[in-house]
Formats: structure tokens, sequence, C-alpha cells
């Protein structure tokens, strides 16, 4: 029965996602958006996350080159090295981490905040005002992650990169002109055009579960922090999952 209850709980989330990208799809395509809240969404969202998801990307990049530098260079294949770091980065590090980084803060805020009104009834009071809530909670997070997301991924990406650059100095001497001349061996224009898809994908993801989440809270701040808990790892689990489904499709 547990095995039961869980997968109608996944299917049951899944519906509920697919319903309000639906819902949110309408009201964007009627442009009913509102400039000052997205801008204000772009802000906390965004620009709040750059540093913590460019610091994660350095460390994760110099820990990436400490492994293949030296690896490399005793074969004699160390100009290997900033085709295959870069490759990796787009192709799973840079949108993958991103994402995680992404639904640990930014999801777990949304849901939190949204679970709050939700609790306080605040919701139900919007409703009252005929103010959509789609409208005023959903739809500019969802808007603000998808711009948001591909520009703190820029960000975290340059960190990465010369953080393994720098470790690649470190360990076997490499220079900065030749790690950057060789780093399109392995790379070319689609594995960015994947990279952005990846990003919107998760982007989207992890916003419309953290609103899910935050509109089932119940039971007061108790209520709230499970809905935090099961938002962060709901969406950290999907972003895993997406990925896999989406590298044989894009590559």
């Amino acid at each position: 029965m547990t095995l039961i209850r869980q997968l109608t709980d996944i299917f049951a989330l899944i519906g509920a996602v697919a319903l309000l990208l639906v819902r949110c799809s309408a009201r964007i395509a009627t442009l009913r958006v509102n400039p000052a809240l997205l801008i204000r969404q772009m802000a906390l969202l965004g620009v709040d996350t750059i540093p913590i998801a460019a610091l994660v990307q350095s460390f994760v990049g110099a820990s990436l080159s400490y492994v293949m530098a030296r690896e490399l260079a005793e074969r004699g294949a160390q100009l290997l090295l900033p085709g295959s770091i870069l490759l990796i980065e787009l192709r799973e590090l840079l949108p993958v981490l991103t994402a995680v980084v992404f639904a640990g803060k930014v999801g777990a805020s949304i849901t939190a905040e949204i679970g709050a009104m939700r609790v306080t009834e605040q919701i139900d009071a919007l409703r009252t005002l005929h103010v959509d809530p789609d409208w005023y909670l959903t739809i500019p997070r969802l808007l603000a992650a998808l711009i948001m997301m591909p520009v703190v991924a820029v960000f975290a990406g340059y960190a990465g990169y010369y953080s393994a650059w720098f470790m690649a100095k470190a360990q076997i001497g490499m220079s900065l002109s030749t790690f950057v001349q060789y780093s399109g061996l392995f790379v070319d224009v689609w594995d960015y055009y994947a990279s952005l898809i990846k990003l919107l994908v998760f982007a989207s993801t992890v916003t419309l579960v953290a609103v899910v989440y935050g509109y089932r809270s119940t039971g007061g701040a108790a209520g709230v922090g499970r809905a935090v808990t099961a938002s962060v790892t709901t969406s950290i689990v999907l972003i895993f999952a997406l990925d896999l489904i989406l590298l044989p499709v894009l590559f």
C-alpha cells in the first residue's frame, strides 16, 4: 500500500505541475504579466543566487581539473584538458549544479513564502479581492526563473572555467592562453544551446514544484517546513531524472 500511495502522490504532483504550467502559459500568452512584480522577483531569485552558484561551480571546476590534469599530463595529453572540462561543464555540471543550487535556495524560498501565505489565508484573501493567485504569485516567479537561471549559469560557468584553469596552472603549469586556445576541441555551438535548454527546463520544474508545494501547505509553521523539505527533495530528484531523459534527446 505504501508503494501505491507513493506512486499516487507522484502522479498527483505531475498532474498538478502540468495544470499549473498550462494555466500560467495561457495567461502569459495574453500578456497578463505585472512588470513590477517580475523585476522584483528577478532580483530576489536571480541576483541573490549568483554568489552561491559561482562558489559551488568554482569548487567543482577546480576539483575536476585537479583530478584530470596530472593524469592527462602523465600520458602526454594535457592539451585535451581544457576541451574536456568545457564539454563536461556545458553538457552536465553547469546546468545540473546550477539547478540544484536554484532548488535549494530559490525553490525553498518560494515554497516557504507561498506556504506561509497559504496557512495564514492570504491566498484566500487574494481571491476575495478578485486577484488571481497565479497572476500575482506564480507567473512573476516562473518568468523570473526562466530569465535569471541562464544569467546565473553564465556567472557560475565563468567561475568554474577559470577555477579549472587556475588548478591546471598549479598542477601542470598550463598558461591561460593555452587553456583558452584548446577549450573548443570537443565543443560546438549546439552544446551551448543544449545547456540553455536544460537550464530552462530545470528552472520551470523547480519553480512549478515549489509553487505547488507552497499551495498545498497545511498545518501551520510545521506544515510549511515539511512542504519546503518535500519541495527541495522532489526538485533535486526531478532535476537528475530529467537530465537523464534529456541527454539522449539533446545529444
